[in-house]
């Protein structure tokens, strides 16, 4: 993931976000809420999306095991599909739709895809044509599986630098 998240990159030019590179690279089930930049730790809501999370995880099967497929691409972003090698993924995030109640309404649906993002578009890209013939041709191309232990309630944090990202931190209450 590391090294197509670095050929994207290049393809796409500066100052995109190389969120599918190491520590940064995630598989999200859903978003909870639109950031806040700060969270206090005491936070109720935060408190009910950990229960939910701690009701779910114990409702279902782990390890979640995918293989990630190809690339695609979005006006957002290039993204690494993964398909779920069971049932396992999908009952886990009806598990914790119904656990998180009424809090689950900023993404209510299951999303339809597993997918990973390599990279989040900030600007524009350098090379359009190129980024698009590059992604075309690892559009089948199995990049390998990975396997999530855990679930973690995280949010990002925009890290600068010569590969900007997001750095992934986990959100706990108190």
């Amino acid at each position: 993931m590391d090294a197509l998240t670095a050929e994207a990159a290049a393809l796409s030019g500066p100052g995109h976000w190389e969120t599918g590179q190491l520590d940064s690279a995630h598989l999200t089930v859903r978003a909870l809420e639109p950031r806040r930049d700060v969270i206090p730790r005491d936070d109720p809501t935060l408190g009910r999306y950990q229960s939910a999370l701690h009701r779910a995880t114990k409702a279902s099967t782990w390890p979640l095991r995918f293989r990630v497929t190809g690339l695609t691409l979005t006006r957002g972003s290039v993204m690494a599909c993964a398909e779920s090698l069971d049932a396992s993924a999908d009952l886990f995030s009806d598990h914790l739709t119904a656990e998180l109640g009424p809090d689950a309404r900023h993404e209510p649906e299951r999303r339809d895809i597993w997918y990973l993002n390599l990279l989040h578009f900030t600007t524009d890209i350098a090379r359009p044509t190129e980024l698009i013939e590059w992604v075309a041709a690892r559009r089948h191309t199995t990049v390998g599986t990975t396997t999530i232990d855990a679930p973690e309630l995280v949010r990002a944090d925009h890290r600068a630098g010569p590969r900007p990202h997001m750095r992934l931190e986990l959100v706990r209450a108190l």
